[in-house]
């Protein structure tokens, strides 16, 4: 009987960077912004985790989904990134994942 030999197709998992970044400080009398699509459950469910931790932290957390990106309603979208970026101290817009 001859024998066959299977190929893995799937990459090397990249090289991690285990610095998790600055450190935000304090975050009592901050707003703490996150931007969500609402494309993905699991993420809208560990925003609404976190709220409640950020709170208790003494932020203010103000979460933004975003419209479209074309036309009047891309225009409005750009003035309320805009906006969003202006008004949080400090900003989650994603896991990274």
């Amino acid at each position: 009987m001859a024998r066959i030999r299977v190929l893995d197709p799937t990459a090397r998992p990249p090289d991690v960077d285990a610095d998790p970044g600055p450190d935000a400080g304090p975050l009592t009398g901050r707003v703490v912004g996150i931007r969500s699509d609402r494309t993905w459950d699991s993420f809208e469910w560990t925003i609404a985790e976190w709220i409640p931790r950020f709170e208790a932290a003494g932020a203010t957390v103000r979460v933004w989904e975003p419209g479209n990106r074309i036309g009047s309603e891309g225009d409005a979208t750009r003035r309320e990134l805009e906006d969003f970026a202006t008004d949080v101290d400090l900003a989650v817009v994603g896991l990274g994942n």
